[in-house]
């Protein structure tokens, strides 16, 4: 994204463009969809579109990680088992399954669940290293574990998109539990 704004004009603007993308994906394939369609659905001139991103990935991008951000807020205090609020995720994936169904069958999905493993791996790399004492030095370094369980989420969320979402979205987070408390606990323990 170019330039951080935070205004309130600005983030209207910002939620306008997206909404007119997300529109969008529900009626046209998203690697056919471009700036121009964006600009003309959310009625904004295209300088007003570059004002605030530099291409439509970059507009998927910064949805993926205002939508990470807001139910990392929305669930509070992380799960000392596991520290990311995957059933909130796994919800919201469910209840936009058709969204979701449409960027499976196109590269946008590969840019959805890219800005999605880097935010949680960042999200992750922190709280996993907070746990921590000073004097422990991990069987697997923080980063790379949080990338791994991370990847181990999506590809959790990227079968279940692509399997039609069949799975209850419970059965879908206690699976991954299952697999990311284990993986957790071992990287964790002390050398």
């Amino acid at each position: 994204m170019r330039q951080a704004k935070t205004d309130r004009r600005s983030r209207r603007t910002q939620q306008l463009l997206m909404r007119a993308l997300m529109d969008l994906l529900r009626r046209k394939r998203y690697h056919a969809i471009t700036v121009q369609d964006i600009v003309d659905e959310a009625d904004v001139g295209r300088s007003t579109f570059y004002a605030h991103f530099t291409d439509k990935d970059d507009l998927l991008v910064d949805g993926v990680h205002r939508m990470l951000a807001g139910l990392d807020e929305e669930a509070g205090e992380p799960d000392i088992a596991c520290p990311y609020p995957t059933a909130a995720l796994l919800r919201h994936l469910g209840d936009e399954a058709d969204l979701y169904a449409i960027l499976a069958k196109d590269r946008g999905l590969a840019v959805f669940l890219t800005a999605m493993q880097e935010h949680i791996a960042a999200t992750l790399t922190a709280r996993l290293t907070a746990r921590l004492g000073d004097d422990v030095t991990p069987s697997i370094p923080p980063a790379l574990l949080a990338a791994l369980v991370a990847c181990m989420l999506l590809t959790s969320i990227r079968l279940w998109i692509e399997g039609g979402l069949t799975l209850p979205v419970e059965t879908v987070d206690r699976m991954f539990h299952t697999a990311a408390t284990a993986t957790i606990d071992a990287g964790l323990r002390p050398r």
